[in-house]
């Protein structure tokens, strides 16, 4: 069982009428949104390496010879880099000298169009789950989120992680309930797909067997051993191929002994395998996956890391994390008006409904989410903002699609437009910087990296902005490295020094006045505050 309509519900929809109207129109309002995002953001800290990584793909050059820089880099940034390599085709002589700032914000327009993707495999999701309404209502979610708009603007691969995640889910789940060949082809293209997009998604070969195997317990489905092993040996020749080709078939089949892991997890692998054996796949995925396994080892803030300290709740780690990290980043980044639908939802699914369908239907939306928040949380040191774990999201979005179903009547319609108001006003007070968005469990902002820490805050995204705002107010400047009083504004990186580097220890005694776009503090420095 599927869902609960009958076919004449689930007809495709008109793209100029009715439930097509409403979903057309919601994308234009996300595109435009995210056009005005594009164009106010100063390029942040990752996007030149991911463009770099991109354009080297573009050249035939998949190698990852500075680990530091390339260890995280996939294919997938190819994709951002079209308008530059369309530039190049028909201009040869083309040269810039803008540190590449301009083909990164030319390359976010791919991925925000991209990310139009998501919206209508959301609203499909839920649509044949819960209706049309429903699915309207769980798209309408995605497009006012504020931790996906913010990725959806930018050359990074988490935006194409959500795609990624979500579509092998999605045909994942249509594959156990209907046993159809084209939705396991669909599922093991995904599947494949998903590993040139981000290396976390390389669980999805854990966590896709482990559903298919308790789904089939529960329903005690009978086991084909004949077509099992077929799918099987189709889904690793798929995976096989799609990966290779991803990386150009560079280097495959390189003996192992060959290689130079960094982990000590693949360096214990190797020294347990004859070094002759050659390793079918490209050497830059398998390395790509030992150098991000280092570098999530070491952890972050110190000499050769990848990433800063991490911080939430006013604490600092160097070298470590914090199993709460993601639970504490999701309570304040996520708008209020989410979490209230999420709990609506599950009282529905769970008392009234008693749970019925859900190792059909929503048990395929619920693994992910517990799967990576527990891995994510207990295994994982690289916590770098919420940015890594916004997959989760559209899945959420999806389920709270039950709400829209089942709340009949004026009073939970009224409720739920009341949500929705919130939800509008709370995220369009960060307009055109979505990245450091906090709900209002935290008062004033100023605060908010007391609670959420410097990464969920600032991605270097906000320079222009801070400009704009300095320009503005010329009696404020740009805070000194030896004391001086007046007043200055300081990045939240810099206050909490989250690379220890020493620097404005002076200001770091003071506390902050009030915040600049979110992402820089602000601080008015008197005499007495320099003697004391």
């Amino acid at each position: 069982m599927i869902t609960e309509h009958s076919s004449k519900h689930l007809r495709p929809i008109s793209p100029f009428g009715g439930a097509g109207g409403v979903l057309s129109l919601l994308i234009v309002l996300y595109l435009i949104n995210g056009i005005c995002s594009i164009n106010a953001l100063s390029v942040t800290a990752d996007e030149g390496s991911h463009l770099a990584f991109g354009i080297k793909m573009l050249k035939g050059d998949p190698s990852r010879t500075n680990p530091e820089k390339d260890n995280s880099k996939m294919p997938v940034s190819v994709l951002n880099a079209i308008p530059r390599a369309m530039e190049q085709f028909f201009n040869k002589d083309l040269v810039k000298n803008d540190n590449g700032i301009s083909d990164a914000i030319k390359g976010r327009y791919l991925t925000l169009f991209f990310s139009v993707s998501i919206i209508l495999l959301v609203f499909q999701w839920s649509r044949k789950l819960y209706g049309t309404r429903a699915g309207l209502f769980s798209a309408f979610l995605f497009v006012f989120c504020p931790n996906n708009i913010a990725n959806a603007v930018l050359v990074t691969t988490d935006t194409y992680s959500v795609f990624f995640l979500l579509a092998t889910m999605y045909f994942l789940w249509r594959y156990c309930n209907t046993g159809s060949n084209k939705h396991f082809l669909w599922f093991v293209v995904m599947l494949g797909l998903s590993q040139l997009v981000k290396q976390s998604l390389f669980h999805l070969y854990v966590l896709a067997p482990l559903c298919m195997i308790i789904y089939a317990v529960v329903k005690k489905a009978h086991v084909n051993w004949v077509k099992l092993f077929r799918n099987l040996l189709i889904a690793a020749s798929i995976s096989w191929v799609v990966i290779n080709a991803g990386f150009l078939f560079w280097h495959m089949n390189t003996k192992l002994g060959e290689f130079h892991f960094m982990s000590s997890l693949f360096q214990k692998v190797q020294h347990s395998l004859p070094d002759w054996l050659p390793v079918p796949l490209s050497e830059s995925f398998v390395s790509g996956l030992d150098q991000a396994k280092y570098y999530d080892q070491l952890g972050g803030g110190l000499a050769g890391s990848s990433f800063a300290n991490v911080t939430i709740l006013d604490k600092s780690s160097t070298g470590g994390g914090f199993w709460y990290y993601y639970f504490v980043s999701l309570l304040f980044k996520t708008p209020i008006p989410y979490l209230v639908l999420a709990g609506w939802a599950k009282y529905i699914f769970f008392i009234k409904r008693k749970g019925k369908g859900f190792i059909c239907n929503e048990f395929f939306l619920f693994a992910p989410i517990v799967y990576f928040l527990v891995l994510m949380s207990f295994m994982y040191k690289t916590q770098c903002g919420i940015r890594h774990i916004i997959f989760i999201y559209p899945l959420l979005f999806i389920f709270c699609g039950i709400v829209f179903k089942y709340a009949e009547g004026k009073t939970n319609r009224m409720i739920l437009l009341g949500l929705g108001l919130w939800l509008l006003m709370s995220v369009g007070q960060y307009f055109n910087n979505y990245y450091p968005y906090s709900n209002e469990f935290i008062g004033h902002k100023k605060n908010a990296y007391k609670y959420v820490g410097a990464s969920n805050l600032n991605f270097t995204q906000a320079e222009y902005l801070l400009d704009k705002y300095l320009q503005t107010h010329p009696g404020i400047k740009r805070a000194p490295e030896e004391p001086q009083p007046g007043k200055f504004v300081l990045v939240i990186d810099s206050y909490l020094d989250i690379w220890n580097t020493g620097r404005y220890q002076w200001l770091r005694r003071l506390k902050p006045v009030g915040h600049v776009e979110y992402s820089y503090l602000l601080f008015d420095v008197s005499e007495e505050d320099i003697k004391r």
